[in-house]
């Protein structure tokens, strides 16, 4: 089976885990919550930041393409409701397994502060070996690689 001509990749909107992160990095950790920790990332949502960019998004692939022979969508809630605030005309959207981020493991849903206290020998062997590197229960780039290998 040959590759599409045109292939258009679209990254959600920013998220919830998003939002907390850049906080978290600029030394607030107050999106960490008990709450917010125990969620997995699949269940985050958009921000308004969010759903304004995957708006922007819609009306640029709207003005690049006529349409998509295939339209798919990871499970995650972001990835589903950045799909819908495209709002491409005729599109059908087909949810897929293997297109869901990389796992980042216990990194996932962990302030900046205590990544480097509880994982700092994992995140230095990042700098060794980035594209192999696993993160502590999560997968390496290359796994992410395998599996959406298989969507194309």
């Amino acid at each position: 089976m040959a590759l599409p001509l045109d292939l258009v990749l679209v990254r959600h909107g920013q998220s919830e885990g998003n939002a907390a992160k850049r906080r978290s990095e600029a030394g607030d950790n107050s999106a960490y919550t008990p709450e917010f920790r125990s969620r997995h990332s699949a269940s985050f949502r958009l921000t308004d930041l969010g759903r304004n960019q995957a708006e922007k998004a819609g009306v640029w692939i709207r003005n690049e393409f006529p349409g998509f022979d295939r339209y798919l969508v990871s499970e995650y809630l972001r990835a589903m409701e950045t799909a819908a605030h495209l709002a491409l005309p005729r599109a059908l959207w087909y949810s897929d397994f293997y297109l869901t981020e990389r796992d980042w493991g216990e990194l996932d849903t962990c302030p900046e502060n205590d990544r480097q206290e509880r994982f700092g020998l994992a995140l230095r062997h990042r700098e060794a070996e980035p594209f192999f590197w696993r993160p502590p229960n999560g997968e390496s780039f290359a796994d992410l690689c395998l599996r959406v290998d298989r969507v194309l």
